[in-house]
């Protein structure tokens, strides 16, 4: 078994308060669970207005195959979200 990791630093553009910060990474983590059924997490303790920080996570037993879903899942979030933008990722496959 094989699980996949991504970690994604994100700018937010819109986000003047925390509430508009909210309502963004909701709306992203609420459309990668739907589109790819990945676990999606905000990991941020203190978050701030302009700021976030997403990790996502999928299972499979092909480590290609997750290699690809990560890679499209980050795809994803900087061709949909047009009011947030990647600043950092990392995409890590780990063999249990």
């Amino acid at each position: 078994m094989h699980v996949g990791t991504l970690e994604v630093g994100l700018a937010v553009h819109a986000a003047r308060s925390l509430k508009d910060r909210r309502r963004s990474v909701e709306s992203l983590k609420r459309r990668i669970r739907n589109t790819f059924n990945a676990a999606v997490a905000d990991l941020d303790n203190d978050p701030i207005p302009g700021r976030a920080r997403i990790g996502v996570s999928c299972v499979s037993n092909d480590p290609r195959r997750l290699d690809a879903q990560m890679r499209a899942i980050l795809e994803f979030i900087e061709r949909v979200h047009l009011d947030l933008e990647v600043t950092d990722d990392a995409i890590e496959i780990i063999h249990l």
